[in-house]
């Protein structure tokens, strides 16, 4: 047992030491001597690099954090990507750097697969697979794909987890979590983003990412929900070559979408492609209630009849009714021009912070939409005003839900997409029906009674209980035992301010008290039983009450209270 524990330590050392030189090489001092003075109280002075020769001179600190976290590997590479998912923490210029961050990695080599899909599937390699391409078709930093053919003749494409990348991935995001403060103070002091929520959010993340079991679960769900719509293809699922490392799914022979005209030349309508991948992500968003949170061109086939197939579905998100109420009011009320329906709605949602000022909120609300009232829907750009909303909601200390911020991001990635293959293709026009359809939904009858019925079963509830309450309350009260407990936030600041208010009346009282006493007794004569002088005794009490004075003035000095 010792053994393991010491390999362990050493292990986090040299980490540690890695991660001060990368931060040191970029010129990230503040969070290196943060990260320096923790490893220093844990392994001693020595153990870490006092110098490091600097790198990247004359960048700005946004690059300087991305070559950081490319240098520092996967994991930080991944925490980077989910950073730039939040353009309601963190600074345009961060998101700009950090949508940069790719996973560069080298594919893992055939033997250590071959290894890792006979453990997961339980057999060797040719017996499970009549065929399997060692050459990787794509390769990640959780996992990469290979070809295959199943022993039925289907071909298949199989993803396949990193052998140790589930221990690798744990003890990384350990020391992300040991990182978090310096992460604050060091990095982003003057953002809003809290690091240890943003670290808990990642390694959620993460874990459901490295587990290919969640993937094939949305891959399955996805199916069931568009295999009704001719224009979707979801990949089926082999479902018997499948396990948490191992997800076998339908090979898609199709085209990138990523040249209008090459994809005409092949016979495809680059205009119907965009429509279609934006109805695509619309219904997730207002119908089914998740979605696919990365729908970049990357992660699209296109099939004969211009039918899309999207891909890896690794990063999937989910919304609350709550949210998509929240979005479908959002976006009406921007479509209407009322920005004061804007911020009740974020009140409403409890997503206003204590520090926000609800009547700049508004203010600047109007003035942000005024400057797009009279400009008809296919002249407002969609990505712009997504990104000033954000900067308004990070300004003003609001804050949205981690998936509606997620849903929002992949709606201008989608539009990205589209207008990409259509320059006249406007989302905003494409999203208001299903906006306005959402909004009706509400007020169908089905959805009225629904609410109805569960509005009375409440109620019923409340007064089936009521007697009892009332009951315990009169009997506590004729006991004696009834009590009303008052919490006031900052009552004990106040306490203290009048402790120590009256503790300094208190000392005026006794300085004016030696003052008037001494004055009396300087000028007499005589001893106090034969021991002490009367003038001696004045000279004393002038003496204490300059004391007690001068340190009266130093501690109203310094609480600049004067």
């Amino acid at each position: 047992m010792w053994r393991p524990r010491v390999k362990n330590r050493l292990d986090r050392l040299r980490r540690y030491q890695h991660i001060i030189a990368v931060l040191m090489k970029y010129g990230l001092e503040e969070a290196a001597d943060g990260l320096r003075s923790r490893v220093s109280a844990r392994f001693g002075r020595k153990a870490t690099p006092l110098y490091v020769k600097k790198a990247a001179e004359g960048h700005s600190r946004p690059a300087r954090v991305r070559f950081a976290l490319e240098e520092l590997g996967p994991t930080f590479i991944k925490f980077g990507q989910l950073l730039s998912t939040r353009p309601d923490l963190i600074a345009p210029e961060y998101i700009e750097q950090f949508e940069r961050l790719q996973d560069q990695v080298k594919p893992d080599t055939f033997e250590r697969i071959r290894t890792e899909v006979e453990r997961q599937l339980d057999g060797k390699l040719e017996e499970v697979f009549k065929e399997f391409d060692p050459t990787p078709l794509a390769a990640g930093s959780i996992a990469q794909v290979h070809r295959a053919q199943t022993r039925e003749g289907d071909d298949v494409a199989v993803k396949v987890r990193r052998p140790g990348i589930v221990e690798v991935i744990q003890a990384e995001c350990e020391v992300l979590e040991e990182l978090t403060s310096i992460l604050k103070f060091a990095l982003f002091e003057h953002e809003t983003i809290d690091p240890r929520e943003m670290v808990r959010e990642f390694v959620e993340a993460i874990v459901k990412e490295t587990d290919l079991a969640n993937e094939r679960r949305s891959l399955l769900r996805f199916g069931r929900s568009f295999a009704n719509d001719p224009t979707i293809h979801v990949a089926g699922v082999y479902e018997d070559y499948c396990s948490e490392g191992v997800l076998t799914m339908q090979y898609i022979d199709g085209a990138k979408p990523d040249d209008p005209q090459s994809l005409t030349e092949q016979g495809f309508d680059p205009a119907l492609v965009a429509a279609r991948g934006a109805a695509f992500v619309m219904r997730q968003v207002f119908e089914l209630g998740f979605f696919h949170a990365d729908p970049h061109p990357g992660n699209f086939f296109l099939l004969p009849g211009n039918v899309l197939a999207p891909i890896d579905f690794g990063q999937v998100a989910w919304l609350s009714s709550k949210d998509r109420r929240l979005f479908n009011e959002v976006m009406l009320a921007i479509v209407d021009n009322e920005a004061g329906r804007i911020v009740r709605a974020l009140s409403r949602d409890d997503m206003l912070h204590e520090r926000t000022n609800v009547n700049q909120l508004t203010a600047q609300m109007e003035q942000f939409l005024d400057t797009h009232r009279d400009l008809p829907l296919r002249n407002i750009p969609f990505g712009p005003v997504v990104s000033q909303t954000f900067d308004l909601f990070r300004s003003n200390y609001v804050r949205p839900p981690a998936q509606f911020t997620l849903m929002l991001k992949s709606l201008v990635t989608i539009e990205a997409f589209a207008r990409s293959l259509d320059p006249d293709f406007n989302i905003i026009e494409s999203l208001k029906p299903y906006a306005r359809k959402a909004a009706l939904r509400d007020f169908e009858p089905k959805h009225v009674l629904r609410q109805t019925r569960r509005a009375l079963e409440e109620a019923g509830d409340l007064a089936s209980r009521l007697p009892d309450d009332i009951n315990v309350i009169l009997t506590k009260f004729r006991q004696g035992r009834f009590q009303v407990r008052v919490h006031h936030e900052h009552l004990e600041n106040l306490t203290k301010t009048v402790d120590k208010g009256s503790n300094r009346i208190s000392f005026a009282l006794i300085i004016s008290a030696l003052l008037v006493a001494s004055s009396m007794l300087v000028p007499q004569q005589g001893t106090v039983l034969g021991l002490f002088r009367l003038q001696s005794m004045g000279i004393v009490g002038y003496i204490i009450a300059a004391i007690i004075g001068v340190w009266l003035i130093i501690s109203i000095i310094r609480s600049g209270r004067l």
